[in-house]
């Protein structure tokens, strides 16, 4: 079935074609920040950002936008980033919809590929390189862009220095998994079967079915994002990832911006003040009862300001 990722390519191709022919002659002003690639997976202390305004900053986004391979000394777990923003005088929301539309399709051709062959989700990446190419990275393929139909008033950009993610573990493979661990250590370690710190971990999931899940965190590394200002709200009325430049509308007054700076480490390292309470699920902490359906509200707030703008955000916050 690996002809169906190729085909989900190939309309993805086409549509970032159609975009990128487009968008250029409708920009009225933008900024992006060239930041330097990672050659290993790990987010060093400091990260000197290139501030690119003008004809540069344009050719550099429709780069960025087609860009789907590795770059040459590029990590496998790392993306390349270029956080930015353009200002347009007519709306390209149809485009980057046909463009996100692409990319969820091809998201769930390889999905399809995966279930087909009952292998972990784990083995996403490796499918995709098998229909693509070995220099793809599916992270580069998959991420969506961002486009408002509405004039901004702030547009401030900083990095999320301390935010953590999580991945839901199904109770099935995991206690084969478990299982299949505490017989390797009490081999290795010649400690009864019973007294291993996998075999307690298994008593704690005797109540679960298979098909139930935890929750097991999972730091992000440090990266750029941006608010932006539509209603008169002290609050931001969305917050975007950046990894890419997004659009908005040219309004009566040239939006304010807070622009991107470098990196320090040493700068950030207060906590968030809002870190989630995680109940754990097993002795050893490392996986929580999942979070309750409700907890994205506060997410979806987030996006009050922009509930009658037509953009792409509302889609994100489903």
């Amino acid at each position: 079935m690996t002809h169906s990722i190729v085909a989900a390519y190939e309309s993805l191709v086409d549509a970032m074609a159609v975009f990128n022919a487009r968008w250029p002659s409708l920009v009225i002003d933008g900024t992006v920040w060239k930041l330097p690639l990672l050659s290993e997976q790990k987010t060093p202390a400091q990260i000197p950002v290139d501030c690119v305004t003008g004809p540069s900053a344009i050719a550099a986004a429709v780069s960025a936008f087609r860009e789907f391979e590795l770059d040459v000394g590029q990590s496998p777990g790392t993306v390349m980033r270029l956080p930015g923003y353009f200002i347009l005088r007519e709306s390209v929301l149809d485009e980057v919809r046909a463009v996100n539309r692409c990319k969820a399709e091809l998201v769930q051709a390889i999905e399809a590929e995966r279930l087909l062959r009952n292998v972990a989700v784990s083995r996403r990446s490796n499918i995709m390189r098998q229909a693509l190419g070995s220099r793809f990275s599916l992270n580069q393929l998959k991420r969506t862009l961002q486009d408002f139909d509405a004039a901004p008033r702030q547009i401030t950009f900083t990095w999320a220095g301390h935010t953590s993610g999580k991945e839901r573990v199904q109770i099935g493979p995991l206690r084969e998994r478990l299982l299949e661990e505490a017989r390797s250590r009490a081999e290795q370690v010649g400690e009864a079967l019973e007294q291993t710190p996998q075999w307690f971990d298994l008593r704690a999931l005797v109540n679960m079915a298979d098909d139930d899940y935890l929750d097991m965190p999972k730091p992000v590394a440090p990266h750029p994002r941006c608010m932006l200002w539509f209603s008169k709200s002290s609050r931001y009325d969305a917050m975007l990832h950046v990894n890419l430049p997004f659009f908005v509308l040219e309004g009566k007054e040239p939006p304010k911006i807070v622009g991107l700076k470098d990196f320090d480490r040493e700068a950030r390292s207060a906590q968030r003040p809002d870190i989630k309470l995680r109940i754990p699920a097993l002795p050893g902490g490392r996986l929580f009862v999942p979070s309750k359906p409700d907890a994205r509200v506060t997410a979806k707030q987030d996006g009050h300001g922009t509930a009658e703008i037509q953009s792409t955000y509302r889609k994100q916050l489903e």
